[in-house]
């Protein structure tokens, strides 16, 4: 007889089995792309997905071994740890943000402090764009997705639904940060302002917020 509780087991394996599988697929995307590029840049960025993607499933095998033991995914308890890493990212990224903020406003009384000709991403007007957007996007994104994981919890007093596809909008949209930064760093982006990342990392970026919808 299945219990409540090999149920709700059984359905987290099956989300996490899913999500895992759409990663990979998406990974195995960029490695095409990596291989057959003729854009330096590109493929830059098309290998970094790969090393968050093999991040993402590495950790994510490894945590998940202890599904069986304690169902991180029961379904009468409030995912507060989504909350918590929310809360933890929006930090990070806002320390880092305001650290780039520092230094171009330093390159604008002192243009030539922290820039190095054989390096391009250290010009103003690369780290100008990280600087915003991380602000922006990262920091001022991750508190929005944090606030509404823990609200809708409450007022709905219920657990976040989907298992493992809230985590997934949670590192998907920490992949986006990384993309859309390294490309403003590389000088790959559309050049419009605060919507700059290229057309890619916008794709990716819309995956991840139709996950966000269904999960709500």
């Amino acid at each position: 007889m299945m219990t409540p509780n090999s149920i709700a087991s059984n359905s987290s394996r099956g989300s996490i089995a899913t999500v895992s599988v759409a990663v990979a697929i998406f990974g195995v995307l960029a490695l095409i792309i990596a291989g057959r590029t003729i854009d330096h840049a590109m493929g830059i960025q098309a290998m970094t997905f790969i090393a968050l993607v093999t991040a993402f499933l590495v950790g994510t095998g490894m945590w998940a071994g202890n599904l069986l033991d304690r169902n991180p995914f029961d379904e009468t308890k409030y995912e507060d740890t989504l909350v918590k890493y929310g809360v933890f990212a929006s930090m990070f990224w806002g320390i880092a943000g305001l650290l780039v903020g520092v230094v171009i406003a330093l390159q604008l009384t002192f243009p030539n402090i922290f820039y190095f000709p054989e390096w391009g991403w250290t010009n103003f007007g690369r780290l100008r764009p990280l600087h915003t957007s991380a602000v922006i996007f990262a920091f001022g994104g991750n508190v929005l997705l944090a606030t509404s994981f823990y609200v809708v919890q409450r007022t709905c007093r219920t657990r976040i639904a989907g298992g493992m596809w809230p985590w997934f909008v949670f590192w998907g949209y920490q992949f986006f940060i990384v993309l859309a930064a390294t490309g403003y760093l590389l000088g790959v982006t559309q050049s419009k302002e605060y919507a700059e990342p290229e057309w890619y990392v916008d794709l990716w970026l819309t995956i991840v917020w139709v996950a966000y919808l269904l999960v709500f």
